[in-house]
């Protein structure tokens, strides 16, 4: 098995799995139920942008996705004001969790040859 396709592998996989956990929660913090299709592209083109980006030693991507973040966050309006800081929650644990996957998915994509278990579905 390729490099390329183990790769694309665990990350689809990873990525079903980031959705369902991001659905449970948005339903624990925001109180959405179900699965909301447009978030989930939004988090995987934000994740592939900042893969992108690492991989290539473009740290200051972070500062960039950081301000492209805020400024949108900034348009948000609450419908309910004691409702802000379940929104403001589910938005921070949301924002720390997809940079943490992204730099896992560099992490992996660098070290992919040091990590036994994934080297032995190699050979």
């Amino acid at each position: 098995m390729s490099k390329l396709l183990l790769l694309t592998i665990v990350i689809t996989v990873s990525e079903i799995i980031t959705a369902f956990i991001f659905a449970v929660i948005a339903q624990l913090f925001y109180k959405k139920i179900g699965f909301d299709f447009k978030s989930i592209v939004k988090g995987l083109i934000e994740r592939l942008f900042l893969f992108i980006a690492l991989s290539n030693d473009y740290i200051h991507a972070l500062t960039f996705f950081s301000a492209l973040k805020l400024g949108t966050r900034l348009k948000h309006k609450e419908a309910a004001a004691n409702d802000e800081n379940g929104y403001n929650d589910y938005y921070l644990i949301g924002n720390l969790a997809s940079v943490a996957i992204a730099i896992g998915y560099v992490y992996l994509y660098k070290n992919i040859d040091q990590i036994d278990f994934l080297n032995r579905l190699l050979k």
